[in-house]
């Protein structure tokens, strides 16, 4: 407090003990000071400094930064965690119903987005409960943190944001319906919407209708994370059955390293064959013999690179790639692969788990 308002304090006091000598009540010494100009809190608190022998208790940061702070983090965690989860199963359906008009084989598909969506609920989730927790607490102690301005603006904007989820999924069944084009891939995420949007929606409006520390309150919050939790664990033990663990992954990269080492070397032979120029032609349209040697072995194949050097390393291991000149133009490479690869496209670098040799023709490449 400044000095300024400090001597003003100390004037209201002093006013408010020669009115209360005189005989006037609280209510008229009000009266007279509010028609001065006087604040109401001013008042409140020269008053309560005048009779009360200790100072009015104030609320544990009711409203302010620290509230807000937890309420932001609180409800970011939420969306984070709904929005991730939506995700996550609009993918598994994808892969469980695919629609063939979009020609997409979600089965060989890159997963990292389905890492991802992982990654943020396992973090989200956690943090989502533990504050979540922290909050109901506070406000089971401290009834007036449950009115207070932040966590009734985020709770009334998430429960919009609910609402209109609700709103759009139900038109678009509708819309659907009308248009004849029902699909159990199109049901199930009408299904995941409603359920989520739905949960979220039913959870926060009751939580502003019951009174914090219930009975009631204890049981609506009860339900709601027992079901959370089991959704959310649901969802990732789905995903960890997708993508693997983090060793077969792990190893599948290494095989995705080996193909890619493979390409670089068989076109740097291909640029060693043929002096680095385009293959010529023979009249007669077939590919002509290269004009120098293949090289005899890898580290050769390294030293006369001449647009890249090549890994000749196997990743895992550290040992170097199995090289056998056949004849004068053919060659094998070979390697050991931890798993089966079967794109549909770039067939020719699919390969069996195991050793696996691929047969080139410098001419017309892998075979």
């Amino acid at each position: 407090m400044t000095y300024t308002a400090l001597m003003a304090n100390q004037h209201l006091q002093k006013f408010i003990a020669h009115a209360r000598s005189k005989g006037m009540d609280h209510s008229t010494i009000r009266m007279l000071l509010l028609s001065a100009g006087w604040k109401e809190r001013d008042i409140a608190e020269a008053l309560s400094a005048e009779g009360l022998s200790m100072p009015v208790p104030l609320p544990q940061d009711a409203g302010g930064a620290r509230d807000a702070f937890f309420h932001l983090l609180t409800f970011a965690s939420l969306y984070t965690t709904v929005i991730s989860s939506v995700i996550l199963l609009f993918t598994y359906i994808n892969r469980l119903y695919p629609d063939a008009a979009l020609g997409y084989d979600y089965s060989q598909s890159d997963l990292s987005g389905v890492r991802w969506s992982m990654a943020a609920v396992i973090v989200a989730f956690p943090l989502f409960l533990w504050l979540t927790r922290i909050l109901l607490k506070e406000m089971s102690q401290h009834a007036e943190k449950a009115a207070g301005g932040v966590r009734r603006w985020l709770t009334y904007l998430t429960l919009f944001v609910a609402a209109t989820a609700l709103m759009g999924d139900v038109i678009t069944l509708v819309f659907q319906l009308l248009q004849g084009e029902l699909s159990i891939r199109f049901l199930l995420k009408v299904a995941v919407v409603l359920l989520v949007a739905g949960s979220v929606f039913s959870y926060y409006f009751l939580s502003l209708r019951v009174e914090p520390g219930s009975a009631k309150s204890a049981a609506v919050n009860r339900l709601f994370f027992a079901f959370a939790i089991a959704a959310v664990a649901a969802v990732l033990v789905w995903g960890a059955f997708i993508v693997g663990s983090p060793v077969a992954e792990r190893a599948r990269r290494f095989d995705d390293r080996r193909v890619e080492n493979f390409r670089m070397i068989v076109t740097e032979i291909e640029n060693i064959a043929y002096d680095g120029t385009m293959k010529p032609i023979s009249p007669t349209g077939e590919m002509m013999p290269p004009s120098k040697p293949l090289p005899k072995t890898l580290e050769a194949v390294r030293a006369g690179a001449m647009y890249a050097t090549p890994d000749i390393f196997d990743p895992e291991t550290g040992e170097p790639y199995e090289y056998t000149v056949r004849t004068s133009t053919t060659y094998e490479l070979c390697a050991v692969f931890s798993f089966v690869r079967e794109e549909k496209y770039d067939i020719l670098w699919n390969h069996p788990a195991g050793r696996h040799c691929y047969s080139i023709d410098v001419r017309k490449g892998v075979r």
